[in-house]
């Protein structure tokens, strides 16, 4: 199968999928990291906060869709909720800018549950000067049941070229 191109603004666009799974704590909470990659969130947490650097961008890719897959362990009576916010550092004089371009919002849930959602409809152009990370916020009842793995962010690129 050969993979179709076109041309835009000099570059050669290929549609595809950017994995990572570089998670590190972030300011808030208590989080480890496991031996496969993955992040751990325990019972009993109130906002932790988990970093995903995103790399292997190049300018011209269009960031169109994002996705946090991995794990939340929840029962009844006792909620977890995962949110997770794709965002933008663009330098200046004197101190960055830190902007928002899509959020995955409330992801809660009251019972065990495959965690694989997803926000579309982006259309984020890399650039030079802009440097991009998703920031994930954890919450988890004060329970055994109530945990959360992540195992990764994937960002879908180039889907409408």
């Amino acid at each position: 199968m050969m993979t179709r191109f076109k041309e835009v603004t000099g570059y050669a666009l290929e549609k595809k999928t950017i994995f990572t799974n570089a998670g590190r704590q972030a300011t808030t909470g208590t989080n480890v990291r496991l031996n496969n990659g993955s992040i751990f969130i325990d019972q009993n947490q109130s906002a932790t906060t988990v970093v995903y650097p995103v790399s292997g961008l190049h300018v011209g890719d269009v960031i169109n869709a994002f996705r946090i897959v991995g794990a939340i362990g929840a029962k009844a009576g006792g909620v977890s909720s995962v949110d997770a916010d794709l965002r933008k550092i663009t330098k200046g004089a004197g101190a960055l800018t830190d902007a928002s371009i899509g959020a995955i919002t409330q992801v809660s849930v009251t019972a065990d549950t495959a965690l694989d959602s997803e926000k579309e409809s982006l259309a984020e152009i890399v650039a030079t000067d802009y440097q991009y990370y998703v920031l994930v916020t954890v919450t988890t009842a004060n329970n055994a049941e109530n945990d959360v793995f992540i195992a990764g962010i994937e960002l879908d690129l180039n889907n409408n070229i």
